[in-house]
């Protein structure tokens, strides 16, 4: 009975695909040969980062580490591409996403009197600013579902320019250790990656519409005492203006 039930579905399987091979050979036509998009929205994930510093103290060596999450934060992009064959274009779109968040602080200060004899401490820094500007290539396949509605599928490389801020010092006053404000140093980084969306566009005149996008992008850096590299990117969410030419 399985196998009775199985071929009756790939037979209507198959009688569907035929059916609507006319219409796709209808409706797959792109006839536009240029689009520009603009779009708002949030990029979803959180990464991981610990990097941990040293710096000269009492003629010792004191160590700081930090660990904190990279969140998820407001999205804007705005990009545009060219039909270069048939329903394929290329483009190029810019993101930009920023976030911050707060870092845990452990460490070890040497003793200003006895030699060899670390001490441990803890704090927290407020506020490490994570900034991702990043490029993305792409080839995009258009295929329109219905004279208003397209759906484009793109893929490429992409270009990270990072900025984390990170802490390079921990001052201290003794006794105790008490440990003050931590000194937050910047790292920036230059990094490739890869990146995979989809855009879907409602268009409500010839040449103005709205839509909606969802890409994923990755790639990863190392940043200054870095314990593992910083995976950058994620799913990104968002929509706003679509133009056509």
């Amino acid at each position: 009975m399985n196998l009775k039930m199985m071929k009756a579905g790939l037979l209507a399987l198959c009688v569907c695909a035929g059916a609507s091979r006319p219409v796709a050979a209808q409706t797959m036509q792109w006839t536009d040969k240029a689009f520009v998009t603009a779009n708002v929205g949030v990029q979803v994930g959180s990464h991981d980062l610990t990097t941990t510093q040293s710096f000269d103290l009492f003629d010792e060596t004191a160590t700081v580490t930090t660990a904190s999450k990279v969140k998820s934060g407001g999205l804007f992009d705005i990009g545009g591409g060219y039909r270069v064959w048939q329903n394929v274009a290329v483009g190029v779109t810019y993101s930009f996403t920023s976030s911050n968040s707060d870092g845990l602080i452990t460490g070890s200060i040497p003793d200003p009197i006895r030699f060899d004899s670390p001490r441990p401490i803890s704090g927290t820094a407020s506020g490490l600013d994570h900034k991702e500007n990043v490029l993305n290539f792409d080839a995009t396949w258009m295929m329109p579902v219905t004279d208003k509605i397209d759906v484009g599928f793109s893929g490429g490389p992409s270009i990270f320019f990072v900025s984390q801020d990170v802490v390079s010092s921990v001052p201290t006053t003794e006794p105790g250790p008490t440990v003050g404000t931590p000194v937050i140093s910047n790292d920036t980084k230059t990094t490739a990656g890869v990146n995979l969306g989809v855009d879907v566009t409602y268009l409500v005149s010839k040449k103005w519409g709205v839509g909606g996008i969802a890409r994923y992008t990755w790639g990863s850096a190392k940043l200054a005492g870095g314990d593992d590299s910083l995976t950058l990117g994620g799913l990104q969410i968002g929509g706003g203006l679509r133009m056509r030419f």
